[in-house]
């Protein structure tokens, strides 16, 4: 016996069919429209960041040049807004924030030697900048014997006797990730971190400082370049406190009227750079951070970071 099928069965069936095919094009076309404005966003970030990086590149070389081109860096000072003028004589505070093709670029330059050595200051000074930008801890003890078993080149003491609150190499190398202790002067300020006690907040301080609770941290005090003497004409006025005790009030006063101050006349060497590219809508941002040493007419390079956040 025959089956028969009626036209509209027919019609059914097929405008079925026409349906799950156009539902299977929408999908497939959607997938790919997705994947195209994904690889398009991908590639513009990554012209943008590229452009970025490049501007701040160009911060680099402005503020390099900005030093080269200096008189005299025996006279140079921070101002009231915590600028370094690098020229007393020039009418205007320089313009470290520039405009360049689609985007732009600042810096700013800070004198290292107008910080604290870490590998030169004493245990009560170390002691002293950790309860002006961090407060009272209650375990610092742990902190500045573990640092000074960091430095110390265990000639005398060997290489696991460490200070009562110190630590050597049987502490370091019981940790998750372990590794030795250094027994050499800090390379980096940042190397602090890896010492027994210290913590990112305080290295790096809070992150809104001002609000109760909130503190600075010792980061941004301390380097590891320079002979150890304080250019007291571009510290900071936490540093003054600590270096020159009593005295940090008149040489800020000092400062203002441009008069030479306590160990003013120094020519600093090392420089901080850090200078930050923005693209065209300043959503894309990249920071570069370098440390250069001035001899005479040229600059070299003694530190590069390209990747900082």
């Amino acid at each position: 016996m025959r089956k028969v099928f009626h036209k509209n069965q027919d019609g059914g069936v097929a405008l079925v069919l026409v349906i799950w095919i156009i539902v299977v094009l929408i999908a497939i076309v959607g997938e790919f429209s997705y994947s195209m404005r994904t690889e398009i966003n991908i590639a513009r970030n990554f012209k943008e960041e590229e452009e970025a990086y490049n501007l701040a590149l160009s911060g680099i070389e402005q503020a390099r040049a900005e030093v080269l081109t200096a008189k005299d860096l025996s006279r140079m000072f921070m101002n009231e807004e915590d600028v370094l003028v690098l020229d007393p004589d020039a009418a205007e505070p320089p313009a470290r924030n520039t405009e360049l093709g689609r985007g732009r670029f600042e810096y700013v330059i800070t004198d290292e030697e107008g910080k604290m050595n870490i590998n030169k200051v004493s245990r009560d000074q170390i002691r002293a900048l950790f309860n002006e930008t961090v407060g009272e801890i209650e375990d610092i003890d742990t902190v500045l014997d573990s640092i000074e078993d960091w430095i110390d080149d265990d000639v005398l003491d060997g290489p696991d006797l460490h200070r009562a609150s110190g630590a050597e190499d049987d502490y370091y190398e019981e940790l998750d990730r372990p590794y030795s202790a250094k027994d050499g002067p800090f390379d980096s300020p940042e190397e602090l971190l890896l010492v027994k006690g210290m913590t990112p907040e305080f290295f790096q301080g809070s992150r809104e400082v001002g609000e109760e609770g909130e503190y600075e941290g010792v980061g941004k005090y301390l380097t590891v370049y320079g002979t150890g003497a304080v250019n007291t004409r571009t510290a900071p006025k936490t540093v003054l406190e600590i270096m020159y005790p009593g005295q940090a009030d008149s040489i800020m006063e000092q400062r203002k009227s441009g008069a030479p101050t306590a160990g003013g006349g120094a020519v600093s060497k090392f420089f901080r750079i850090v200078s930050t590219g923005y693209s065209a809508d300043g959503e894309i941002r990249r920071t570069i951070r370098t440390i250069f040493k001035k001899n005479m007419d040229k600059l070299e390079t003694v530190y590069w970071n390209d990747n900082t956040v």
